[in-house]
């Protein structure tokens, strides 16, 4: 009964250990049949069976595949029931060869771990890489995905003298830092097609809300304006209404009152004059003021008076100041200008730049007719004769200047032509029928000093003039506006003294020639000597 019992023992200890055996014999056999290929049986690599397939083979596979994906590789994201695509093109890097190697290797790696990769993994992904994070945040913001936000900010009205404010309500929007981990992790796992589900997170009320409207609202009122670029393209601003409060009383009520509430705080408000709309049917719709000049001279001349003129084209906003020197810019050759007469110290001389003046003349006159504010102007030395008296303005690099100022509610636009004359119109909005008359009162003339030049080539007694000269004046500018047909004001514009041109008289030097008497020398040359020895008389001359 004892020996029947050891045998019973016996067998128990053995048939385990005989499974046992044969089980690892089989895994050892699976092993052994695992390492025969370079892959193994039933094994994919991004759903692309390799089972018999070399590892380069694998590679090419691989490769085309990500060839195809890759014309328009992009990734789906699912938030709040809505589809947003981001584009991942040229954002993302895979080496196919590396990454076939590394599968290679770890199931490759150890004959013993053969068999289990054999029986448990048989499904294997590459890896993609993102090349720039910066893009791809860029990418993910231009889809609007990271602006999923179902939070309501504090919203206001205003109302006469207060503002009314509605409370906003706290929701849920996407967390920037779980798109991206699961942009990863989609990439990581090569899986292009599967929408991703953003997880979302609390989005509450900023503790800030109340100051950041306070900063806001709590300005003054702004018309309607123009956003200019450098070469005055625009686009419309919309006004802003000017509003005063207390941020403590604000903070107040804000804490107070529940999400979605209504609150209402005291308040001094300024309409704005102007809104988008206004501005948009108003802008440039009149000619304020208009002015046109011959010019003359050499051709180079003209050529500084048309560059200087066409320099002036620009755009102004209500309460700019236009400067004709800084609009200019210096008068060199580097800047297009050349030499042309012009006067420095009184003198003619050929200057660079020399017709300037004329340009800011032409626009000093448009300026007046347009009814803008004069800054700084300066009369010429001398009369000038291509504007009318007490209406030039005269200006110098480093010197005199021209400027004046839009004090219009409205933007202004200044437009200069050339084709032999200079035209000069000044764009705006005119909502009263403005008229501007310009007169000039000759205060008293002034008559031009002589300077006598002795010259020897004029006989002594005779003169010639010179330099013809001219009067000099002293005269006042005036201003006169009409609005809708009436006069509303007369206003000195400005005085001007111009000296009078010298004139020059030259004053002859020259000896006279004494003439002979022919007809007395006629005689004596008739007439014989009888004695050599003879003096002459008193009517003999001696030869």
């Amino acid at each position: 009964m004892a020996k029947k019992k050891k045998h019973i023992k016996k067998q128990i200890y053995i048939i385990p250990t005989a499974i046992i055996v044969i089980l690892v014999m089989i895994y050892l056999f699976l092993c052994i049949l695992a390492g025969s290929n370079d892959f193994m049986s039933d094994m994919n690599i991004n759903g692309i069976n390799v089972s018999d397939m070399t590892k380069d083979q694998a590679v090419e596979a691989i490769e085309n595949q990500y060839k195809k994906d890759s014309q328009n590789i992009s990734l789906t994201y699912k938030a709040n029931e809505k589809d947003y695509i981001v584009n991942l093109k040229d954002n993302v890097s895979f080496d196919a060869k590396k990454e076939i190697n590394d599968i290679y290797d770890k199931i490759h790696g150890s004959f013993l771990t053969k068999g289990y990769y054999y029986l448990f993994e048989k499904d294997y992904t590459t890896s993609l890489e993102v090349k720039d994070e910066k893009k791809l945040l860029e990418e993910l913001k231009k889809s609007k995905l990271l602006d999923v936000d179902s939070k309501k900010n504090t919203t206001y009205q205003l109302g006469d003298s207060e503002v009314i404010f509605t409370k906003g309500t706290s929701g849920e929007k996407v967390s920037q830092e779980d798109i991206l981990n699961q942009t990863h992790q989609a990439l990581e796992n090569y899986d292009l097609h599967t929408p991703i589900e953003c997880q979302l997170v609390k989005s509450e009320l900023s503790d800030n809300e109340m100051i950041d409207l306070h900063k806001k609202l709590n300005q003054k009122g702004q018309n309607a304006t123009l956003k200019l670029d450098k070469d005055y393209n625009y686009e419309i601003v919309d006004s802003k209404d000017g509003v005063s409060f207390t941020l403590e009383d604000a903070q107040s009520a804000y804490n107070k009152a529940s999400e979605g509430e209504e609150f209402r705080v005291s308040a001094k408000i300024n309409k704005a004059k102007i809104d988008k709309e206004t501005l948009k049917k108003n802008l440039f719709k009149d000619v304020l003021g208009e002015y046109t000049t011959y010019v003359s001279g050499s051709s180079v001349r003209r050529n500084n008076v048309r560059l200087a003129g066409i320099k002036c084209n620009k755009i102004m906003l209500p309460g700019e100041t236009f400067s004709y020197n800084d609009t200019v810019g210096q008068r060199t050759t580097a800047n297009g200008f050349g030499k042309a007469a012009a006067y420095v110290n009184g003198e003619t001389v050929d200057e660079v730049g020399g017709g300037v003046c004329q340009a800011s003349s032409t626009l000093y006159n448009a300026v007046l007719y347009a009814n803008l504010q004069v800054v700084e102007r300066t009369n010429h030395t001398y009369i000038s004769s291509y504007v009318p008296l007490g209406r030039d303005a005269t200006v110098s690099w480093g010197g005199p200047d021209f400027k004046f100022k839009n004090n219009t509610d409205y933007p202004i636009k200044i437009v200069v032509s050339y084709n032999g004359r200079l035209n000069v119109k000044i764009y705006g909005t005119d909502l009263e029928d403005t008229k501007v008359e310009i007169t000039c009162q000759r205060l008293s003339t002034i008559a031009p000093k002589i300077k006598y030049e002795k010259d020897d080539t004029l006989e002594e007694g005779t003169e010639k003039v010179e330099e013809k000269g001219s009067n000099g004046a002293k005269c006042q500018t005036y201003r006169k506006v009409y609005k809708n047909g009436k006069l509303v004001s007369t206003s000195k514009e400005s005085y001007s003294y111009y000296k009078p041109h010298q004139r020059v008289v030259l004053q002859g030097t020259k000896k006279k020639e004494e003439k002979k008497d022919k007809k007395n020398d006629k005689k004596n040359d008739n007439k014989k000597p009888t004695n050599n020895n003879q003096k002459p008389t008193d009517n003999q001359k001696p030869e």
